[in-house]
């Protein structure tokens, strides 16, 4: 697995240093994302890297070559997962190392910083994502890798918005709360979320090595 993953970040060197430069020129240099928390280019950052190794394997055909090489099943699946925590490591390290080098240039107060809430709220968004991002790539691969990432972004987004109207109808006023999980003091809030997203995202692993164990390649 470990050589899966070594592929994948060599595949992606070129976008690391893509994505880099974009952090630093919009974000930094121009301030596009003025007043936002550090995590959200951080976020994106992340997303375009997991997003790109996906739609790269299956144009290249990788899948289907990799599921022709000695190697376990377990491990392609698997390895998919554990890129999404290495490629967010990446991505949140390098932000975080052009906020330090910022800092050398512009003043302190005018720079954004990561919070815990914001954090949380932006890794748990991605790992809700690729829940279930993932088991439709595993299940139809390059049948539809071109256009999943919209799929899923269409799906959450209709889902979310059916829940924020039955809400509404309940009189549940969901703004207030999450404008409470960014500005208050809800640690155990956050902790409840990430084991949350955690499970949700271990279920889409078992569903997806259930998929692909199954599929004719």
């Amino acid at each position: 697995m470990v050589q899966l993953l070594v592929k994948d970040l060599r595949i992606q060197k070129p976008f690391l240093i893509l994505g880099f430069i974009f952090i630093g020129i919009f974000f930094f240099a121009l301030g596009a994302f003025e007043g936002l928390p550090l995590s959200v280019p951080a976020a994106i950052f992340s997303h375009f890297l997991i997003v790109v190794s996906s739609k790269m394997d299956e144009r290249n055909h990788n899948g289907r070559m990799l599921a022709s090489f000695p190697l376990r099943r377990f491990d392609i699946v698997t390895s998919k997962y554990a890129g999404v925590f290495m490629f967010m490591a990446f991505a949140f390290l390098l932000t975080c190392f052009w906020r330090i080098a910022a800092s050398l240039l512009l003043p302190e107060g005018e720079l954004p910083w990561f919070s815990l809430q914001s954090t949380i709220l932006t890794i748990a968004a991605l790992l809700i994502f690729y829940s279930i991002y993932f088991p439709l790539f595993f299940a139809f691969g390059s049948r539809i890798v071109q256009t999943l990432d919209l799929i899923v972004l269409f799906t959450v987004g209709g889902l979310v918005l059916i829940t924020l109207r039955v809400l509404e109808w309940s009189g549940i006023n969901l703004g207030s709360r999450i404008s409470g999980l960014l500005t208050g003091n809800t640690l155990a809030s956050m902790i409840w979320l990430a084991a949350g997203c955690m499970a949700l995202l271990l279920l889409s692993w078992l569903v997806s090595l259930f998929i692909y164990n199954r599929r004719n390649i």
